[in-house]
């Protein structure tokens, strides 16, 4: 004989999952737009001979160039003798700063004008405390190959 499954609390058991879908909730509705990060970026897809007299400031540990390129212009450190680092320069809180090396710093710091936000460019853009952002800066890929790095 078939034994018949019965409940015998209303709705006892369905409440691990309205639990579960109370927690979803919660959670999606915690989340503050200020905290994405949807930085505006561009297409990027050039190389160059970082080690060219043209690009004589990324000859050397520390130096960065400024190029064309991305949303607004795309910044470009030499973090390594064989490693390099390239960013956005759109702020991720401001759209419409551009950020730039912070004086004394080399290519290790930037800020934007705007908001005063200040990114770590050794640290994978990651903002400083302090910053109107928890957003880094928009990342672009970079391959070395000791002659020539590829941005992409």
């Amino acid at each position: 004989m078939a034994t018949e499954f019965k409940c015998t609390k209303p709705f006892a058991c369905c409440r691990p999952f309205v639990l579960l879908a109370l927690m979803c909730f919660a959670l999606l509705c915690s989340c503050r737009h200020e905290n994405r990060c949807d930085t505006p970026i561009g297409a990027v897809n050039c190389n160059l001979d970082p080690n060219s007299p043209l690009y004589n400031r990324l000859n050397n540990v520390g130096g960065y160039e400024y190029l064309v390129g991305g949303n607004h212009g795309i910044f470009v450190v030499r973090t390594s003798m064989s490693e390099f680092a390239v960013f956005e320069r759109t702020c991720p809180h401001d759209h419409d700063g551009i950020v730039e090396v912070v004086d004394g710093w080399d290519g290790a710091v930037l800020q934007c004008p705007v908001c005063g936000s200040r990114f770590n460019t050794y640290a994978d853009g990651i903002p400083f405390d302090g910053s109107a952002t928890s957003c880094p800066l928009y990342q672009y890929g970079a391959t070395y190959d000791a002659g020539m790095l590829y941005i992409y």
